[in-house]
């Protein structure tokens, strides 16, 4: 999974990619102005998989039981109940 993206500067830190490729003229350029060196790409290890999979789907229904629980307050106070 995709994390993040950018370009290296010669100091070390990270910057925004002006632009993905260094074969156009105008890209050159716009890297040269930021002071790039090496583009760079973080992404999740294939193993990280399943466990991000579970953590969204337990946030998920988590906030599904609370719509569900809110949506039965509400409906419990508009109707109200019969009495004889």
């Amino acid at each position: 999974m995709h994390v993040g993206e950018g370009v290296l500067t010669a100091g070390g830190g990270r910057a925004t990619a002006p632009c993905f490729t260094g074969r156009l003229p105008d890209c050159r350029e716009d890297l040269a102005d930021v002071g790039a060196t090496a583009f760079y790409r973080d992404v999740h290890p294939a193993a990280h998989y399943w466990p991000l999979q579970l953590v969204a789907t337990g946030i998920l229904l988590a906030v599904a039981a609370l719509l569900a629980y809110a949506a039965f307050r509400v409906v419990r106070g508009t109707t109200g109940t019969a009495r004889g």
